[in-house]
């Protein structure tokens, strides 16, 4: 799991962007806080992966937390700013200090839930890439810029549908399994297993049988980036 600490000023916003998280699948949220110096010491604490940071805090600008984060002795920690700060020297700072994304309020579950595939996504590629060439570090930036286009022609009740039942079997599962199952085509389920597996939220193993042809199966593992 993605461990994720949200950091907003106000308790209702906070809330709501953790109830968010946790409807995308590999996120958990291990702590709401708000102030700079809570971020702090749930980040020294918790050690999570991933900040969900507010710019505006009470004790604190949120830049400024980056910045001492990534300057003292504090585990490593991604970020990725939500804020209402829509001024370009907030952006350019942002950009500046690492923030992965940088996501406007008020924004929909939609919204966030594309920026946290995409930085999922760049997890995934990033702990697969052994020596880096020039392709691999493509593939890994790229990862944060294309989470819209690699979604495209998915709905979120087909995923869900399909996530579901990969979470709920104890094996693994075929193409033609999973679409027999959801009642979809076996083309379909195809792409959505594609499209899984480019996340990292599922492995493949090859299954060799008599024609000698492998087949894919399919089987969660959305734990395999904690």
């Amino acid at each position: 799991m993605i461990r994720t600490v949200v950091v907003d000023d106000d308790y209702r916003v906070a809330a709501i962007h953790a109830a968010y998280l946790a409807k995308v699948a590999g996120f958990e949220a291990v702590a709401q806080v708000h102030s700079a110096a809570a971020a702090i010491e749930a980040v020294d604490r918790l050690r999570p992966d991933l900040l969900l940071l507010d710019l505006y805090l009470p004790d604190e600008h949120g830049l400024d937390v980056v910045a001492r984060l990534r300057r003292e002795d504090h585990p490593e920690v991604d970020v990725i700013v939500i804020t209402a700060a829509k001024d370009a020297d907030s952006v350019r700072a942002a950009m500046q200090h690492g923030a992965l994304h940088y996501l406007l309020k008020p924004f929909s579950f939609a919204a966030l839930r594309d920026k946290l595939l995409s930085y999922a996504q760049m997890r995934s590629r990033l702990d697969t890439l052994r020596t880096a060439d020039q392709r691999g570090v493509d593939r890994v930036y790229g990862a944060l810029r294309t989470s819209d286009a690699a979604a495209k022609g998915t709905s979120d009740y087909t995923l869900a549908a399909v996530e579901q039942l990969l979470t709920g079997c104890d094996g693994d599962l075929s193409a033609s399994e999973i679409a027999a199952r959801t009642g979809m085509s076996r083309a379909t389920a195809q792409r959505y297993l594609t499209h899984l597996h480019d996340l990292g939220r599922v492995a493949i193993r090859l299954r060799y049988g008599a024609s000698g042809r492998p087949e894919h199966r399919y089987h969660w593992a959305a734990t395999a980036n904690s």
